[in-house]
C-alpha cells in the first residue's frame, strides 16, 4: 500500500473523501452485503467440476474439446471478476462466453467448421514465430535459444499454414470461419443475444460507452473513475452466466454428457442476481465521489531564509511530495518574493518557520524521483490551506 493514502480517513466513506478508496473496500462490502453468494457458487462450481472431467475425457471432437478449454478457463476468470466486483473483466470474459457458446454450435454442427477451426492453429504458430520484438530484452544463451526456437516455429508451421490458406483461402489468416460471428448465432438461435455481446464489446474495443461504471458528470464537471467498474460487473454477471447456461444446455443436447443439474445450479444464479445487482448499487453509491475531486496543482513554498522550493500538492489525499523546479520559473519564484516582501501577504501568526505558500495557476510540477509523499500540515499551519491562492504571475 502506497503511503500516499496515510492521511486518509478510512472511517467515512469514499464518497465524502473525493471517491479515493481501496478494492478490498469493495470486497468487503460486498462479503458483508452478499454472504450467500460464495457458497452459492461453490455448490456450482462442484458440478462444474463434474461436467468437466466428463466433458474433457468423453468429448470426441477435437475442435468442440478445444472450445470448452477457452469455455471453462474463461468462466472461471470470470467468477473471481464478479466475487470481487472487477466489472470490466467480467465484460470481458462474459464477452468470451458468448464467442465460446457459439464456437461450440459451430464445430458440432459442421465437419468442415470442424477441421477449419483445428487447422488455424497453423495461424496462430506463425504469429507467435513472428513475436520477436522481445528479443532485444534477453541476452547471450537466453537471446541464440529463444531466437532459435522462434526460428523453428515459424519454419515447421510454414507448410501447414500454406496448405490451409490454399484450401481454404487468403481469408483464412484472419479469420478460422467462413462466417461471420453474427451469422453463426443467427443460425444456431443465438442472434438475440448479438446485441448484447456488442455492448460488452466496447470495453475491449475500447469505444467511448465502454467505461461505464467509470466515468460520470458530477456537478457539471467530468469524473473519471479507476479501479473496478460495479455498474459493468452486474450487467456482466446476468448476460455471462446466461451465455453459459446455454454452452450447458447445449453439451447437453449434442453430447452424452447430463448437463441437468448444472443448468439447475445457473439457474439459481441467475435467479439471484437482483440480489447482487441491488447490492452493487449500493456500494456503487459509497464509491462515488459526492463532489469532483480537486486536480493536483503546482505549490510554490518560500521559506523565511528567502529559499524557494517547489512541491506536487494533492488535495483530494491531503498530502505533497517534493517536485523538480520547472524550467523556466525563476521569473515566477521571483515574481512571489516581491509580493511577500511588500506585505501584500496576510501572514498566519503561528507559522513556526514554515513557508509561504502558494497555488500556481498554469504550472505543472514533476515529483521528484523516489521522494516520499508526507503531510500537508508539515507545511501549511494548523486548519490552514496556502497563503495565497492560485498566485497567478502573468
Amino acid at each position: 500500500m502506497s503511503d500516499k493514502f496515510g492521511a486518509i480517513d478510512f472511517s467515512v466513506p469514499p464518497s465524502q473523501r473525493y471517491g479515493v478508496g481501496h478494492k478490498n473496500e469493495i470486497r468487503a462490502n460486498m462479503e458483508a452485503k452478499l454472504p450467500e453468494f460464495p457458497y452459492l457458487l461453490s455448490d456450482t462450481l462442484e458440478e462444474i467440476h463434474l461436467i468437466i472431467r466428463r466433458f474433457f475425457t468423453e468429448t470426441t471432437n477435437k475442435s468442440a474439446a478445444i472450445v470448452g478449454n477457452h469455455t471453462f478457463n474463461d468462466l472461471d476468470s470470470f467468477i473471481d471478476c464478479l466475487l470481487s466486483g472487477d466489472g470490466r473483466s467480467a465484460a470481458r470474459a462474459s464477452r468470451s462466453l458468448y464467442e465460446h457458446l457459439i464456437n461450440y454450435c459451430e464445430v458440432m454442427s459442421s465437419p468442415v467448421a470442424a477441421e477449419r477451426y483445428l487447422e488455424h492453429a497453423a495461424v496462430t504458430a506463425d504469429l507467435l514465430g513472428n513475436l520477436t520484438h522481445g528479443l532485444h530484452y534477453l541476452k547471450g544463451g537466453q537471446h541464440k535459444q529463444e531466437r532459435t526456437r522462434l526460428a523453428k516455429l515459424r519454419r515447421d508451421s510454414l507448410p501447414r499454414l500454406k496448405d490451409a490458406v490454399t484450401r481454404f483461402g487468403a481469408k483464412f489468416r484472419r479469420d478460422w470461419s467462413s462466417r461471420n460471428l453474427y451469422d453463426r448465432a443467427v443460425s444456431h438461435g443465438y442472434g438475440d443475444h448479438y446485441d448484447t455481446y456488442r455492448l460488452l464489446s466496447q470495453v475491449t474495443h475500447g469505444s467511448c460507452g465502454g467505461v461505464l461504471g467509470s466515468h460520470a458528470a458530477i456537478a457539471g464537471k467530468a469524473v473519471h473513475r479507476t479501479g473496478f467498474s460495479l455498474e459493468l460487473a452486474v450487467m456482466s454477471y446476468l448476460e455471462g452466466f446466461t451465455f453459459f447456461r446455454g454452452f450447458a444446455v447445449e453439451v447437453g443436447a449434442r453430447q452424452s454428457i447430463d448437463s441437468r443439474r448444472l443448468v439447475e445450479w445457473i439457474d439459481a444464479l441467475l435467479a439471484y442476481w437482483p440480489r447482487y445487482r441491488q447490492a452493487l448499487i449500493e456500494i456503487d453509491a459509497l464509491i462515488w465521489p459526492e463532489s469532483p475531486p480537486p486536480s493536483p496543482v503546482a505549490l510554490l513554498a518560500l521559506y523565511p531564509n528567502e529559499r524557494v522550493r517547489w512541491f506536487f500538492w494533492e488535495p483530494a489525499l491531503n498530502r505533497m511530495k517534493p517536485a523538480h523546479t520547472p524550467a523556466g520559473c525563476e521569473w515566477i519564484e521571483e515574481g512571489f518574493r516581491k509580493l511577500v516582501r511588500r506585505g501584500a501577504i496576510e501572514i498566519p501568526p503561528n507559522m513556526e518557520g514554515r513557508p509561504i505558500t502558494s497555488d500556481v495557476s498554469g504550472v505543472q510540477v514533476t515529483p521528484k524521483e523516489g521522494a516520499p509523499w508526507f503531510e500537508a500540515s508539515a507545511i501549511f499551519p494548523p486548519d490552514v490551506k496556502p497563503s495565497v491562492t492560485w498566485f497567478n504571475p502573468a
